[in-house]
Order: structure tokens, then C-alpha cells, then sequence
């Protein structure tokens, strides 16, 4: 790959991975803070109601605290996107929006490659799925929707990361 090639991809990396969810944030939170000034206007305090309130939820990837080679745009990006939930958690706080982060590790799906589908490889059961988690198998989609739903109802949490990856980030890597 030569160098325009490598800048190139990183600039995908960073318009997909960082400011998408940058933009498509911006325009939620106008929405999100309209119902918050109709409760206010109600005499209901944002905070005090005992609900979760609004929140945001970015996903990422657990390659953000662990990357492969050749994966700096990525990786940059998905770290970024950590940063990026901070930061906002912060300034939207004025406003009783939660912002927080789920990163999923390993997740299967029916089709996970065309190569794979082309040659009729089952994705559901692979020995190093069970090898590299604790949980004895990759991630599943469910999972995922098991963790965004948790981080908006979990409403005394905000700035931070869910990393769903059936424990793979706390495994030694076998040399």
C-alpha cells in the first residue's frame, strides 16, 4: 500500500469510526434537550426524577485498548471515540443527557464474510472462539443489545466504556 493509499484509509477510518457518531450526536441533542426543558417547564428537576433520562450510546470496539497490526486508523479512531464519549458526557450534563461508550469484542454473525458464506463455513462454533474467552464462545448481536440497553437504564452512568468481549481482552495471548 503506498502512502496515499495508507492516508486515504486513515481518513475513512476517521470519518466512520469518529465523525459520524460525532454528527449523527450533534443532531440528537437538540431532540434529547427539548424533553428536558418540557420536564423542567413541568417543575421536574432532570436529575432528581429517579428515571435514567436521555442518553447517548457510541459504539466502538474493544480494538480501541487492544489493536492488531497495520490497524492504526482503526484503532486511533476507535480510541478517539472514547475520548470523544468523555468529553461529551461532560457537555451534555448541562443539559441531563448521559453520554456513554458500549465496545464489543468478537461478535458473530450469520454471514460474517462473503469468502466464508462462499464456502460454506459455519460461523456458530470455532474452537479458538472457546480458546480466547472466558465465556467459552464469541459474542453473539443479543449481546450487544443486552449492553446498550443495560447503559440506558443505568442512569448514574456516563463517560463511560462497556466492553463486551467475553472477558478475550484479560486473557494471555498464547505464544
Amino acid at each position: 500500500m503506498d502512502a496515499k493509499d495508507t492516508i486515504d484509509q486513515w481518513r475513512a477510518y476517521l470519518e466512520t469510526n469518529l465523525t459520524a457518531p460525532f454528527a449523527v450526536s450533534q443532531a440528537a441533542i437538540p431532540y434529547m434537550k427539548v424533553a428536558d426543558d418540557e420536564q423542567e417547564h413541568a417543575g421536574i428537576q432532570a436529575d432528581s426524577t429517579g428515571e435514567a433520562g436521555p442518553c447517548i450510546v457510541h459504539v466502538s470496539s474493544f480494538r480501541w485498548q487492544q489493536s492488531d497490526p497495520n490497524q492504526e486508523g482503526y484503532a486511533s479512531s476507535k480510541a478517539g471515540l472514547f475520548g470523544l464519549t468523555q468529553s461529551m458526557a461532560v457537555t451534555c450534563s448541562q443539559w441531563g443527557i448521559r453520554v456513554n461508550m458500549v465496545a464489543p469484542g468478537r461478535i458473530k454473525v450469520a454471514h460474517e464474510c462473503r469468502k466464508g458464506d462462499e464456502k460454506g463455513l459455519n460461523w456458530e462454533h470455532a474452537d479458538e472462539d472457546v480458546d480466547s474467552h472466558p465465556t467459552n464462545r464469541a459474542g453473539r448481536p443479543e449481546d450487544i443489545a443486552q449492553g446498550i440497553e443495560y447503559i440506558i437504564n443505568a442512569g448514574f452512568l456516563t463517560g463511560q466504556d462497556l466492553t463486551l468481549d467475553g472477558g478475550a481482552l484479560r486473557m494471555k495471548n498464547k505464544a
